[in-house]
């Protein structure tokens, strides 16, 4: 299943960045963070079957992909080539929490650069299911910023 892939038809000189990471709290947080680096459209994909349907659609739409490297089906090193065998131009990104590739390993494999993708968000998960605070317990945190 994708998320926001109903990116706004654009003018042909507006920038489209593709961002591809199966964990949907990641994809929120990079197209969170990449929307305030560039004003260049971010379409999101939790698939990376669907990210190479839609560039395989429209590839000179895309200028920028950033891909998760562990995503079932397909990992990001077989994404990138894929992207690049449709559009050998296209800058691929690597973004990944493991510790599997290098920087020189991931320049080797096709992509333009290795992103060292945050852990904070799965230790923060575990902080606050160990604390009772996880996403079954959202309601404990209704009335917190209420007046005294």
């Amino acid at each position: 299943m994708s998320i926001d892939t109903n990116v706004q038809a654009s003018s042909p000189a507006k920038a489209r960045w593709m961002i591809v990471d199966d964990d949907a709290d990641i994809l929120y947080l990079l197209s969170h963070l990449a929307a305030q680096m560039t004003d260049a459209e971010i379409g999101c994909f939790s698939s990376p079957q669907e990210a190479v349907a839609a560039f395989a659609e429209a590839p000179d739409k895309f200028q920028f992909v950033i891909t998760d490297l562990e995503m079932p089906g397909m990992d990001g090193i077989q994404l990138c080539r894929r992207l690049r065998a449709i559009s050998p131009g296209i800058k691929v990104l690597l973004s990944t929490g493991s510790q599997l590739l290098t920087t020189a390993e991931a320049l080797q494999n096709g992509f333009c650069g290795l992103l060292p993708k945050p852990s904070f968000m799965a230790t923060m998960k575990r902080v606050l299911a160990a604390a009772g605070m996880d996403s079954a317990h959202r309601g404990n945190f209704s009335g917190v910023l209420t007046p005294a």
